[in-house]
């Protein structure tokens, strides 16, 4: 297969990947901006983690649709739940499903999960709201599940089905590509995380986690390895680690930050997420709140260095039971003049069912 014709593949099929030097293909997930709105993506430890009995939610992302005729899309919905055990500690378990379509040659992701988590409480008292109190958790979580990998061949086109010295392109001309290749992949996955998190009375809290994903480096290739003799293509392992909180200005106030920080580390690739958030909620009134903030993302392109990719804007509802929140990511990138500063749009939104209030937990507020 011909060098130019082999680049055109990769560029149509698999965008974000890249070869490393023993020519393993290199894959990373796909990323979302409101992290926390997807919390069994971000670590199986924060199932069963927040006030309530149960709760599902769903995230919508489109991007590059300034660039590719077909932008990036991904969907993903949730559900968990969690019930109270050995008095005050807590076992919950969920489940979560995503989809990824990307490029010409329409490739799929789908990875669908099950989780569950044990929440150990540490120390603290019973009144979750009493002056000065503490109520600190340590969660621990897996997850396991299973994903697919797809792509319409059919749709790809090779530059040596371009008719030489003009731009003409001939559907009909023989493209060279003669690999064993096939329309899609299943396989196993495995992960596993936990989490320290603690609340010191009325919305002020600390939590901090970190994560393993793809644990078994699951194989994820559509050409046969032995055909195409570049080694069997594997899923890295993603590490994240998470931090963040609130803090409640004034003792009596309506106005808390929420600062955070997100790590993402696979194969070659590495992506540093930190912002500072605002909320605004009535001291004596909690079924409305208004959240406002700013994101940097720090990214890098194969082996090189680590450079600012985006600014990202956030902005969330808290009404009753839900939860509602938009995002855009402006790049600021090498590719920011070709796509003139636009990148991705997401939205999400949660549900939460409360029930009795004195089953409330004590759970640290996410951006």
């Amino acid at each position: 297969m011909k060098l130019l014709s082999r680049l055109t593949l990769l560029a149509l099929v698999f965008g974000g990947m890249s070869f490393t030097a023993n020519q393993e293909l290199q894959a990373q997930d796909p990323r979302y901006t409101q992290y926390y709105n997807a919390p069994l993506r971000l670590n199986p430890a924060m199932t069963g983690v927040f006030d309530g009995l149960w709760r599902v939610g769903g995230n919508f992302r489109t991007q590059w649709g300034a660039v590719t005729n077909q932008p990036y899309t991904t969907y993903h919905v949730m559900a968990d739940m969690k019930v109270n055990v050995a008095k005050n500690d807590y076992f919950g378990v969920g489940f979560a499903a995503l989809t990824d379509i990307s490029g010409g040659g329409r490739y799929n992701i789908t990875d669908i999960g099950l989780s569950a988590s044990y929440q150990k409480k540490l120390f603290g008292g019973r009144r979750r709201y009493s002056k000065n109190s503490m109520n600190s958790y340590l969660s621990a979580g897996a997850q396991l599940g299973f994903g697919q990998r797809s792509v319409k061949w059919d749709n790809l086109y090779y530059s040596t089905q371009y008719i030489p010295g003009t731009a003409n392109y001939d559907p009909t001309a023989y493209s060279g590509e003669t690999l064993d290749r096939q329309a899609t992949k299943l396989y196993a996955d495995l992960s596993a995380g936990a989490m320290w998190f603690a609340t010191f009375g009325q919305r002020n809290s600390i939590y901090a986690g970190v994560s393993l994903f793809h644990v078994n480096n699951p194989e994820i290739g559509l050409i046969n390895s032995s055909a195409s003799n570049e080694g069997i293509e594997r899923l890295p392992m993603r590490i994240v680690m998470h931090v963040g909180g609130e803090y409640l200005l004034g003792s009596r106030g309506s106005l808390s930050l929420l600062p955070g920080f997100v790590g993402m580390f696979q194969g070659p690739a590495t992506e540093m997420n930190f912002g500072l958030g605002m909320k605004y909620q009535g001291f004596k009134y909690d079924d409305f709140a208004f959240k406002f903030g700013t994101w940097t993302r720090l990214a890098n392109r194969l082996e090189q260095d680590v450079l600012v990719d985006a600014i990202m804007l956030t902005v969330g509802i808290d009404y009753l039971n839900f939860q509602f929140g938009v995002s855009y990511d402006i790049n600021v990138s090498g590719l920011s003049s070709v796509s003139n500063g636009q990148g991705s749009l997401e939205f999400s939104i949660i549900y939460i069912h409360s029930g009795s209030r004195s089953r409330e937990q004590g759970c640290p507020a996410f951006n």
